[in-house]
């Protein structure tokens, strides 16, 4: 099973139309929603974004990046579903619009919103503390197989960290125990404290972490990362899991077609930059487009992936 695929060739055939088709929109700032605390990874890219359109001068407006904070980012991505559908309110988010839909957080889902393209991914995996118990991947699915529940994983209840594991531990025949944790800045001391064991971590992460505790031992991605070569990948398990944490944009439904249009093509703009596309790289992410059709194909898999563990999750909180 892959979550998704995507490759560099494949995202660069996305056509979206050129920026400069009309003046009617956008005739004031539009309001971007991050459902996170400035800082952080998702916060990062917004900021990429909105730096991007303060100089572009076919779009002809700024970007406001309002960060909405709370409730494992369900407040911000409800605010930017119940906005007015006119272009002006658009929001940033990643695969918990899935998740947080399955587990019955959230009475919307992908469907609910304009999908407007994914800007960029980072590989994932798990993580341990650099001189904890655990030594590598196989040594954790070895004590996890003797001793089910005996693992304990720092997560955020619902969100990707906690499926990504799921599947995993479905795919290798174990049983892990989870700890809700919250963000990735709570995660890392949570983990690299001795309080739980592993947790999922972006490469970024990893590598921002390597001196102060953190260790990698397996990460989902199709072949091993150069930034990580002495990591090795689920597949190389016999666990054909592959997941990356992408960066998805969003809309109201139903906002204007030229709003729409403007929207895809500003962000496949900014990534394709040599300065956004250096932008997205210092921050750890691959600088991708991926246009909206197969955005809502890769969610509409995540969908199909995460609804068989609901129940399992549900245990878990």
């Amino acid at each position: 099973m892959r979550l998704w695929t995507l490759t560099l060739a494949a995202a660069a055939l996305v056509a979206i139309p050129a920026l400069a088709q009309s003046q009617d929109y956008p005739t004031k700032p539009v309001q971007a929603i991050v459902p996170t605390n400035a800082g952080g990874s998702v916060d990062s890219v917004a900021r990429i974004i909105q730096r991007f359109a303060d100089t572009n001068a076919d779009f002809g407006q700024k970007i406001a990046v309002v960060n909405m904070d709370g409730a494992g980012g369900t407040i911000g991505t409800r605010a930017v579903y119940e906005a007015e559908p006119d272009g002006y309110t658009i929001g940033l988010w990643h695969e918990g619009l899935i998740t947080s839909a399955v587990m019955g957080v959230t009475d919307f889902d992908h469907t609910d919103f304009t999908i407007l393209g994914i800007t960029g991914y980072s590989e994932i995996g798990l993580g341990a503390a650099t001189n904890g118990p655990i030594s590598d991947f196989a040594d954790l699915l070895a004590k996890a197989k003797a001793s089910p529940d005996s693992i304990n994983v720092a997560t955020n209840v619902g969100l990707a960290v906690h499926f990504v594991p799921l599947m995993m531990q479905e795919k290798a025949g174990v049983t892990l125990h989870y700890v809700q944790v919250g963000g990735g800045a709570k995660r890392f001391p949570s983990v690299a404290g001795g309080h739980t064991d592993v947790a999922i971590f972006a490469v970024s992460e990893f590598i921002q972490w390597k001196d102060v505790g953190l260790k990698p031992l397996v990460i989902f991605s199709e072949e091993r990362m150069p930034e990580l070569p002495d990591t090795p990948t689920a597949k190389e398990h016999g666990i054909d899991l592959v997941a990356n944490g992408m960066r998805i944009w969003i809309a109201p439904k139903g906002i204007p077609d030229e709003a729409r249009t403007k929207l895809t093509a500003l962000l496949k703009a900014a990534v394709e930059s040599p300065e956004g596309k250096q932008a997205f790289i210092d921050a750890g992410f691959r600088p991708v487009f991926i246009g909206p059709e197969e955005t809502v194909a890769i969610l509409d898999e995540w969908d199909a992936n995460a609804r068989p563990l609901v129940d399992t999750a549900k245990q878990l909180e």
